[in-house]
């Protein structure tokens, strides 16, 4: 079985080789979908106006030039329109996801360290299909030394989507993956989440819009559902 890092990107060169690194050796392939968001977009905008839906500040260069990555699968900005919003875009990463193989969610701003090989074989060989490993919020302030868990390694099963909530992956039926099945906990490798250390151009526009997600309950909005048309809570 193989496993793919599902990497969601948009101008994110000062980070992105940080966390590419920490893939090296451990991962079979890494499929990045790059774009903003649409409600995203416009937020970049008020301090961009040459802001384009697309990465334009050299990330997908990088994705080249880096040594020794594996194998790169990129999905662009559908017909060149920014992404509705963060579910969609997350759930087009899921759909190349070969069914019965292994992912893992690392954001560019974040990186893994410890023995990344090791904890997944033991998620693997758990018998669950959700793995969860300890977060740290690095270069925040002092109470975010405490690392919390994050369901972030899954096995792929048929209709896995997000829906209304991007940290929220359903299955077939609309339940809550983390939530309906057994999960496994592991710290022998972590994640370090490296927001804190973002360009500033983009700190200011993502700010604005974690602002406006927060004030609407972290809803996103709707979009028809592609898998099966099931109403969802």
């Amino acid at each position: 079985m193989q496993v793919h890092a599902l990497v969601n990107v948009y101008n994110d060169h000062v980070l992105l080789p940080i966390m590419l690194s920490s893939l090296k050796g451990d991962i079979d392939t890494i499929i990045v979908a790059d774009g903003a968001y649409k409600l995203y977009l416009d937020f970049y905008l008020k301090s961009d106006k040459t802001a384009k839906p697309w990465s334009t500040d050299g990330t997908l260069k990088l994705l080249e030039v880096i040594p020794n990555l594996p194998p790169i699968k990129l999905i662009e900005c559908p017909n060149g329109e920014p992404w509705l919003n963060q579910c969609v875009k997350r759930t087009a990463l899921l759909d190349a996801v070969p069914e019965g193989d292994w992912f893992i969610i690392i954001d560019s701003d974040e990186m893994l360290y410890g023995n990344v090989k090791g904890g997944l074989e033991e998620i693997m060989e758990s018998g669950c299909i959700v793995g969860y490993t300890p977060l740290y919020n690095a270069g925040l302030d002092v109470s975010h030394v405490r690392p919390f868990w994050h369901p972030r390694v899954f096995k792929k099963e048929k209709g896995m989507h997000y829906w209304r909530k991007h940290w929220l992956l359903r299955d077939f039926a609309g339940r809550v993956v983390e939530q309906a099945y057994p999960k496994k906990w592991t710290d022998t490798f972590v994640f370090a989440h490296l927001k804190a250390f973002r360009e500033r151009g983009r700190l200011t526009p993502h700010l604005s819009y974690m602002q406006m997600m927060s004030k609407g309950g972290w809803m996103e909005a709707a979009e028809r559902h592609r898998h099966f048309n099931i109403p969802q809570a």
